[in-house]
This record gives C-alpha cells, sequence and structure tokens, in this order.
C-alpha cells in the first residue's frame, strides 16, 4: 500500500470510530436525566458515583461530592 491508501484507510477508520462514539453519546443522552446517578469511565474518578447536574449538546456536568467534571457523554453510563 502507498501512502494515499493508508491515509484513505486511515480517515475510513477514523470516521468508524467517530460515528460509533457519537452513536453511544446518543443513546446515552436520551436516557440521561439532571438528577441521575451515574459513573465515569476516567482513572480520575475511578469507582465514584457522581450526579448529573446539566447536560449539554456532547457532554454532561457530574458532580462527585464537592468537585464538578464536564465529561464526555460517551463515558458516562447510568448506574441504577
Amino acid at each position: 500500500m502507498n501512502i494515499d491508501d493508508l491515509r484513505q484507510l486511515n480517515s475510513y477508520v477514523v470516521s468508524i470510530i467517530k460515528e460509533h462514539r457519537a452513536e453511544k453519546a446518543y443513546e446515552v443522552k436520551n436516557q440521561l436525566r439532571v438528577g441521575d446517578n451515574v459513573k465515569v469511565n476516567s482513572p480520575k474518578v475511578a469507582g465514584l458515583k457522581g450526579v448529573v447536574t446539566e447536560i449539554n449538546r456532547t457532554r454532561c456536568k457530574v458532580r462527585f461530592g464537592s468537585q464538578s467534571f464536564n465529561v464526555p457523554l460517551s463515558m458516562v453510563w447510568i448506574v441504577k
């Protein structure tokens, strides 16, 4: 494969990854409500449960005790 083929393949793979993330964020956003208990896939807050305080287009604000973080929707999952 030459450089142009590799670039085209790379752009294709990146577009598939972006679509997957967007679909996951869309699914989470439809289920998410302010006040929901969530966990975040991040080493900074590993094992902690937070509360959603605000939902934006691609991110949501999650409060962990006294700290609040602006988190991508693709990193959030709802805790029942």
